[in-house]
């Protein structure tokens, strides 16, 4: 793009700017030049970049796609897409933009940055790690790259590289906090929970500290009293992160204008417990003739609730030949939410007319084939989201003859867990940043998933985790028996399988195999929890757990 002077002259300037030691500077040239109208990929970008210091990312994120739309091999433009892109939670689509920036210029050191921290928080260590080591190359002098190398080291387990590449850091820059949280996670796999906790309480009165920081101080630190059976000194931790998570993500997640998910599963088990059961007995079409319907032998959803065991079933299973299953991509949800959502006519749902019902089964199956990386053609395919439990009304319509596993553990061990465990927040998850909030939640699906059971015709499975964790051959035999596959050895293996999983935060967990480090893990939390008891304790007894 050629701009005309004395635009040009204006482009010029800024450019000298940008590539002078104090970014700020340039900024604000941009912002002087787009209010006298001047309008230019470089401006778009360098003023979303200050929008983007503001956490104003929604007015950011037009002027970047602006900015690419424009001048497409602008590298720079993509790296700020990029950037905002993961900031606001689209994180599929940041790695695409962020990957073709790095076509563009492939030894952009920010991008290679960038890039690594999107993969870092997606869970894809090796990747991530290739972006930062290609970062230390391009920047040998730059203390960042070596830090974030120690991340990830420290995150995969090895604590000698955690603390060698961390200890470099640390050299060229001393106060570097992210290299001193890599040394506290390399203290603490080394068996010196106490050393990294006393580590990270200094850390914590620092006043530089980012959020992303805190986070990650809490969470380790909550990790390492735990440890050291410290489980009050554990959980005030645990709420501490979780505070400073949900002060980050209300501003685009708790909107009072919005149904929250525990009021929309509160809302469905209303309906349901007010619908009679007749209409649901007669689908509206069999879908025989759906392509995914053709190809499969069987089709399943594994449910429940996030923490119930589902991620120790799902690899289990998907370790038998003859299956193979897609993990928590809710394509389900993408076909049919909109006939589950606040103004839609839920009685529609069950008169639904078959050419209708039939062309979402087509677009669920299409879906399925774009997010499958095996086939599964001949083979029984097991769908695994642990929420399509509020979705039952759209598996009874859409797959009556879907089988349903239906994964229970202690309620107990699951809402702690939710409450503990660091997931990737959406909707969903946010629910989870409160022992409040997490526990009404539960409470809301199961009761939906009770009021589901009589009117829908649906095959249920129950598989519960600690019969699984006691009794594991015993228990998948018989879950292989309900989806129609024979006894396999295989099944044995699913700790392998679980190492190449980002997308839960069990996989860690079950990629040590089996154990029973979750069983009543709430015992000693038990204080804490009292609050939630009255909330919980009817699932407990209803469930067959000790109220003990």
């Amino acid at each position: 793009m050629n701009p005309p002077a004395p635009t040009a002259d204006t482009i010029a300037r800024i450019e000298q700017a940008a590539r002078g030691a104090d970014r700020g500077v340039a900024i604000n040239l941009a912002v002087e030049a787009l209010r006298r109208g001047v309008r230019h990929p470089l401006v778009w970008t360098l003023v979303a970049e200050g929008l983007e210091a503001q956490g104003r990312l929604p007015e950011a994120l037009k002027l970047l796609q602006r900015a690419t739309a424009l001048a497409p091999d602008d590298a720079r433009a993509w790296f700020g897409l990029g950037r905002v892109l993961f900031s606001l939670g689209r994180r599929e689509e940041a790695g695409a933009v962020l990957d073709r920036g790095l076509t563009l210029s492939p030894d952009d050191y920010r991008g290679r940055i960038d890039a690594g921290t999107l993969r870092l928080r997606l869970g894809e260590l090796e990747a991530a790690s290739e972006h930062f080591q290609r970062a230390a190359e391009i920047a040998p002098e730059a203390a960042e790259p070596l830090s974030a190398l120690a991340v990830v080291a420290g995150l995969a387990g090895d604590s000698a590289a955690a603390r060698g590449a961390a200890t470099r850091a640390l050299a060229l820059e001393p106060a570097l906090i992210s290299a001193q949280i890599a040394i506290a996670r390399a203290d603490s796999l080394d068996g010196e929970p106490a050393q990294a906790a006393e580590r990270l309480t200094r850390l914590l009165v620092r006043t530089d500290l980012a959020d992303a920081q805190r986070i990650d101080i809490h969470d380790l630190r909550a990790e390492c009293l735990d440890t050291q059976g410290r489980p009050a000194e554990a959980f005030a931790d645990y709420a501490a992160r979780n505070d400073v998570m949900r002060r980050v993500h209300a501003p685009s997640l708790a909107d009072a204008g919005r149904e929250g998910q525990g009021d929309r599963a509160r809302r469905l088990a209303d309906w349901f417990e007010a619908t009679p059961p007749g209409p649901w007995r007669s689908p509206a079409s069999t879908g025989a003739d759906a392509v995914g319907a053709r190809t499969t032998r069987q089709h399943a959803f594994l449910v429940g609730f996030p923490r119930s065991g589902t991620t120790l079933l799902e690899k289990a299973l998907s370790s038998h030949p003859d299956i193979v299953s897609l993990e928590e991509v809710d394509v389900l949800g993408a076909v049919g939410n909109p006939l589950l959502a606040p103004d839609a006519d839920l009685d529609r749902l069950i008169h639904m007319p078959a050419p209708e019902s039939d062309a979402l089964r087509e677009a669920y199956w299409r879906g399925v084939g774009e997010a499958m990386d095996a086939p599964i053609d001949g083979r029984i395919f097991i769908d695994k989201l642990p929420l399509h439990t509020s979705s039952l009304p759209l598996i009874a319509r859409l797959f009556p003859d879907a089988r349903i596993l239906f994964a229970l553990r202690d309620p107990r061990d699951v809402v702690f867990s939710c409450f503990r465990r660091r997931f990737r927040i959406n909707a969903a998850m946010f629910e989870f940043l409160t022992l409040d909030g997490a526990a009404r939640y539960y409470d809301a699906v199961m009761r939906m998933a009770v009021a589901c059971r009589g009117p829908l015709p649906l095959a249920v499975h129950a598989v519960r985790h600690e019969a699984v964790v006691a009794d594991f051959e015993g228990e998948l035999g018989r879950a292989l028996d309900f989806v129609g596959a024979p006894w396999n050895p295989d099944v044995r293996n699913f700790a392998a399988l679980a190492r190449t999983s980002t997308r839960t935060p069990s996989a860690p967990q079950v990629a040590r195999g089996l154990n029973a480090d979750g069983v009543a893990q709430w015992r000693r939390y038990q204080a804490q929890l009292a609050p939630i008891a009255p909330i919980l304790e009817p699932w407990v007894v209803r469930f067959g757990y000790d109220a003990d």
